[in-house]
């Protein structure tokens, strides 16, 4: 009986253990999802902005995106032909 008792507190500790490991991975997962979301719309902005016909270096200042990224992104627009959605 106290064997039994032993391996039921062991198995609770590692329930307990894995259950804090998945829930740390699933706060990764969200803060991950997050950051990509901000970043996805900061893109979007810039391409609107871009589209405004705006200054690069002030795109690059008012989204907080990197002026080489915002270059590229004017680059993209202007290889690609704009379709409305």
């Amino acid at each position: 009986m106290v064997e039994t008792q032993k391996k039921v507190e062991e198995l609770k500790k590692t329930y307990l253990s894995w259950s804090l490991h998945d829930s740390d991975v699933r706060r990764e997962g969200i803060a991950i999802g997050e950051k990509r979301g901000e970043e996805r719309a900061k893109l979007e902005d810039a391409r609107n902005f871009l589209l405004e016909n705006l200054p690069e270096e002030t795109i690059a200042r008012c989204t907080g995106l990197p002026l080489e990224t915002v270059q590229g992104l004017a680059e993209n627009l202007k290889t690609k032909p704009v379709h409305a959605h």
